[in-house]
């Protein structure tokens, strides 16, 4: 293979004795610097391995019909060591590039990428880090703007909330949002003054055993107008929460579900269940869809199953989305939690998921 070797003291200089000896169609494969300066390694394009291919056209005679044989596993040979040479000359700039970055500035990108957090909000945490920051320090600064960018809805917030549709995650999230937010209500108000409306046809049975239970009124309200009168009957009540169907955002608009919350002329908000389990791009496309709606918060579930918080924490982080809290079947009510409750979570599962790996290698070792 034609590959050779030149050496500048400047990357100008060495391009310069690439070009005077290989001409323009020299590819340049890698280049790094040595005591003597700039050292590139090129090769042509053409040369050997076009030789070979010339080489290996069909002839006539058996004799060359050998030569050709061995023109073509010479050829292999060459194409072999080139893809060889590539990937290693690729590697290398790959690191490069991450070498070529400050190193604190690399480690937290690293660590905050471990998290689960994707590029874009990554380079938005470290915006403004100083060439002099120390890693402890650009470490918190990242942090420290990631918890910023994360609201919470507090309790008094949610008292203000009289009407709150839960929308998104499927029935079995949402049935439990609902129970754990109607038992907070529960210790602020009486039993009377609370109330659930489900829009689906087939109630959730733990959710009306619920109510039940706790002698709250529990109503049906499977389309808009029923919805309508359903929210009259409770308008003493000082906290209402509605049970609604499974959204369709193909639909888009025309989702049934959110076409009768939005005909409501109530003082209607919602909250959005998202499943800590869930992938960036189910997230996303329900947080898109139920935009709709006037959304006032998240409910958080299926944090004890989780294996990264990544996702959810990018969805709060760029829609500026507050947390109402953490609904956990293990719990009576909604966890509250703060935004360096999750991150430390995160954190948490993080380092999980590291030592899993570690045992894994160990294992395959």
């Amino acid at each position: 293979m034609n590959v050779q070797h030149f050496t500048g003291r400047t990357n100008r200089l060495a391009l310069e004795q690439v070009r005077n000896v290989m001409g323009p169609e020299a590819l340049i494969l890698s280049n790094k610097r040595t005591a003597d300066g700039i050292e590139i390694c090129a090769m042509l394009e053409s040369g050997s391995v076009r030789s070979a291919i010339e080489q290996a056209v069909p002839g006539v005679s058996s004799s060359e019909g050998t030569t050709n044989e061995i023109a073509l596993a010479h050829l292999k040979r060459e194409l072999t060591d080139l893809r060889e040479t590539l990937h290693a000359a690729l590697g290398q700039r790959q690191w490069q590039d991450s070498a070529g970055k400050r190193p604190v500035i690399a480690t937290i990108e690293q660590r905050l990428s471990t998290l689960g957090l994707d590029r874009v909000l990554i380079g938005e945490l470290i915006d403004g880090l100083s060439t002099e920051t120390k890693l402890d320090n650009g470490w918190r600064y990242a942090i420290s703007n990631l918890a910023a960018r994360i609201e919470v809805l507090t309790d008094a917030e949610q008292a203000g909330l009289r009407v709150k549709a839960v929308v998104g995650a499927n029935g079995t999230d949402r049935a439990l949002a609902i129970k754990q937010l109607a038992e907070v209500a529960l210790s602020q108000y009486e039993p009377r003054d609370v109330a659930v409306i489900s829009m689906l046809e087939d109630p959730s049975s733990i959710l009306g055993r619920y109510c039940h239970e706790q002698n709250i009124s529990s109503l049906m309200a499977p389309n808009a107008d029923a919805l309508k009168k359903a929210l009259v009957a409770v308008k003493h009540c000082r906290q209402v929460f509605i049970e609604t169907p499974n959204l369709l955002p193909s639909q888009g608009s025309q989702d049934p579900a959110l076409a009768a919350l939005l005909k409501q002329r109530v003082g209607l908000t919602a909250l959005l269940v998202l499943p800590c389990s869930a992938q960036s791009e189910y997230l996303e496309l329900v947080a898109e869809h139920s935009e709709q709606l006037p959304i006032a918060g998240a409910v958080l579930t299926g944090l004890e199953d989780a294996t990264s918080l990544g996702a959810v924490l990018g969805l709060l982080a760029r829609r500026e989305l507050p947390v109402a809290g953490v609904a956990d079947p293990s719990n009576q009510g909604l966890l509250s939690i703060t935004s360096e409750g999750l991150i430390k979570e995160s954190k948490r599962l993080a380092r999980r998921n590291l030592d899993r790996k570690n045992q894994q290698l160990k294992v395959a070792v």
